[in-house]
């Protein structure tokens, strides 16, 4: 082979292995999207109806994620924010919509606190996905619960939109692993299903600390 044709090999291995370096630092192959982002890789492809495109928007998440400093929270703060959801706990008997708003925004507040992006709900959930794809169905399902209209006696939708703000608010401040195939435990009313009274929900308040608690 002349100079010149080990010149072009040379860079065009030089090129495949930036290439291959891009790749890797953007989320990977098929298999390292499937992994990281379970559930959500499938519903990335089949909303897109493009296993490629929905392969490239998953890998641009993974690397918008990957590029930010998220901290764990303190134990004062940890605190704090579990004495906070405990008083939403308390007041979703009375005001179920005002509380549910509330939960909603207490989850905006904890996710700023660790380092997370002020950026919309959407986006919000496409970080989650990329680091607790089950943390981030639980809070879309929620959005959408919440947002729907409401029926009935008015508290349906919004219990079960707030038992999955929970399972959210509880992974963001202590590490609280959501249940893979399960429904989050619904702590807003008590096993016979009848409407608990406040003094009956304020003695079900969702633990946010355990021995399960870990670090992000």
């Amino acid at each position: 082979m002349s100079a010149l044709g080990w010149t072009i090999l040379a860079i065009c291995v030089v090129a495949l292995v930036v290439a291959l370096a891009i790749v890797s630092r953007r989320g990977g192959g098929t298999r390292s999207l499937r992994r990281r982002f379970g559930p959500e890789y499938d519903r990335a492809v089949e909303q897109s109806g493009d296993r490629r495109a929905a392969e490239r928007h998953l890998s641009e998440i993974a690397h918008r994620r990957d590029k930010l400093d998220i901290r764990p929270l303190d134990d004062r703060e940890r605190a704090d924010y579990s004495s906070r959801w405990d008083g939403l706990q308390a007041r979703f008997v009375d005001d179920p919509g005002g509380a549910t708003r509330q939960a909603d925004q207490a989850i905006t507040d904890v996710m700023r606190a660790r380092g997370y992006p002020e950026v919309g709900v959407d986006e919000r959930v496409e970080l989650l996905s990329a680091e607790r794809p089950l943390v981030a169905g639980a809070y879309r399902q929620a959005n959408a619960e919440a947002a729907r209209p409401v029926d009935g006696d008015g508290t349906e939708g919004l219990r079960s939109a707030f038992v999955h703000y929970r399972t959210v608010y509880a992974w963001l401040v202590d590490g609280s692993e959501p249940v893979g195939g399960s429904e989050p435990v619904d702590r807003t009313r008590p096993v016979d299903g009848t409407k608990p009274t406040a003094a009956e929900n304020a003695d079900r308040r969702p633990a946010l600390s355990g021995p399960e608690r870990r670090r992000a």
